[in-house]
């Protein structure tokens, strides 16, 4: 007589109370694992979003438990695992698998799509056979997202769909499509992801009056921003009329020994592979008010200023106070079409009041800045590279293997209290300048150069608009210069 086998009723959670026994002996216990099931046709146990448990590991990073129910009378599970964000690539990560337990794990990188695929073992012991068909599931590993439509305008579809909440949400342009932002696309005191296609970005059109607008934790990824016609402001420019609840005073900052007004944004701000064409100003824009920013990102992105005046790219001056107490800019490439510009790349306030302490408080007074395989192209020509940094042990200032061509000024940035790394970086300073105060006069910590002076004799062109169109933008910052290619130094995609 032959049984088609039921799985399990038991949630995938119950399921756990089984996985210790079953990593223990295995399946070779037909007495815990057949419940009396023989001669039967199995099916594969299914899966649902229940059976997905994110894990932080003690470095910091994530992975993904996925538990599935107990079939009973099974010999095992055949386990395969693959990355199909292209579901016409797919990235096998595991191929068959066999799992004798109920149970599988495996590193988390965000925004992709994970397909499992389980099949149920026959057991010959108990003359159970193989399941027909295996399970196959997609788990996306992306914050679940409001698909804006194509040809809606940004700003005006946010307005009227976006929820005040605790809880991270999501907007997502559909990949290949091109938006307008014509007004600020303001997302309050949200934590929001606003995100494009890994494969295919979409393109946003910024008007002169858009910008991105916010006061909460926001992620901007995979999209290309078109910022021709912008305005005066920056790509993300911040509340002109900061709420109270997140000031100081509210925070219990002032409580723990801060001494100056202002407003912190605490949640994560990143933007992360993204290209922008024809930025008039910069990215981040403190709009005159007291802003502080706990951690501000830019990761894999491409920015070509189209900069000639004195706004910098990021820019918190104009109040009193307001800093960034984490700032980390990785395998970027920032360049300026415009050699006149009278900018800082990094601008703050008053270096005094830029010390952690005095936003954040006493016991949370140190900061860092970290800027790593970064590639330079006259950002900025005719002005320190930064302003009104603190100048305190309590920061640490790491500066590695980055490309500064047509910079001037490098060492306004790299504060004397500092804890100070600088290991491979080159540069060359615009003709007005000296090298002096960059290459050779100043060390880092241990003693090393804040840079080597280098033309990286950059393969070219390097003085285009940036083609939204091209994922190289048709610019090429491929560099020949000796020690530049022997630390792999500036934005590891020109390698590549």
């Amino acid at each position: 007589m032959k049984i088609k086998l039921k799985i399990a009723s038991s949630v995938c959670c119950l399921s756990l109370l089984l996985l210790a026994g079953s990593c223990a002996k295995g399946l070779e216990d037909t007495e815990r694992f057949s419940a009396g099931v023989t001669n039967a046709q199995l099916e594969s146990p299914k899966l649902d979003e229940k059976c997905f448990t994110t894990l932080v590991n003690s470095d910091g990073s994530e992975s993904v438990k996925v538990t599935w129910p107990v079939v009973y009378g099974a010999g095992g599970y055949k386990y395969s695992l693959s990355i199909v964000d292209d579901p016409a690539k797919p990235e096998v990560l595991v191929k068959d698998s066999v799992i004798d337990g109920l149970t599988s794990i495996f590193k988390k990188k965000e925004d992709t799509k994970y397909e499992i695929t389980l099949l149920s073992m026959g057991n010959a012991k108990l003359n159970n056979k193989e399941a027909a068909t295996a399970t196959v599931y997609v788990y996306n590993t992306a914050v679940p997202a409001t698909v804006i439509p194509e040809g809606a305008d940004i700003a005006e579809y946010v307005k009227a769909n976006i929820q005040a909440s605790d809880q991270e949400q999501g907007f997502e342009l559909i990949g290949g499509k091109t938006y307008t932002l014509n007004a600020p696309v303001d997302f309050g005191l949200n934590t929001v992801t606003f995100r494009g296609d890994k494969l295919n970005r979409p393109i946003v059109v910024v008007g002169e009056n858009g910008y991105i607008s916010t006061q909460g934790g926001l992620k901007v990824k995979f999209i290309n921003f078109d910022c021709t016609a912008m305005g005066a402001l920056g790509v993300l420019t911040l509340s002109g009329t900061p709420d109270e609840s997140i000031s100081t005073e509210t925070l219990g900052y002032k409580a723990n020994g801060a001494n100056q007004n202002g407003y912190v944004i605490n949640a994560p701000v990143i933007f992360q592979e993204c290209n922008f064409k024809n930025v008039p100003h910069g990215i981040l824009y403190g709009n005159k008010q007291p802003w502080s920013l706990r951690d501000f990102r830019m990761k894999n992105c491409i920015v070509q200023l189209n900069n000639s005046g004195s706004n910098s790219v990021i820019n918190l001056y104009g109040s009193s106070n307001g800093l960034i107490k984490t700032l980390t800019l990785e395998n970027n490439t920032f360049f300026n079409l415009n050699t006149i510009s009278s900018a800082y790349f990094i601008r703050y306030s008053n270096s005094s009041n830029a010390q952690p302490r005095k936003i954040f408080g006493n016991n949370d007074a140190t900061g860092t800045m970290e800027i790593t395989h970064n590639t330079f192209s006259r950002t900025f020509a005719s002005k320190d590279f930064a302003n009104n940094l603190p100048n305190t042990n309590t920061l640490v200032t790491t500066i590695n293997y980055n490309i500064f061509y047509d910079v001037f000024r490098l060492y306004q940035a790299i504060q004397s209290q500092a804890k100070r790394t600088t290991i491979g970086n080159t540069l060359i300073a615009p003709t007005k300048g000296t090298q002096s105060n960059d290459v050779g006069g100043r060390t880092d910590s241990s003693g090393r150069p804040y840079a080597t002076e280098e033309d990286p004799q950059f393969a070219g062109p390097i003085d285009v608009e940036f083609n939204l169109a091209l994922p190289d933008g048709g610019v090429n910052f491929k560099p020949s210069g000796s020690v530049a290619v022997e630390n792999k130094s500036g934005d590891p995609r020109w390698y590549e």
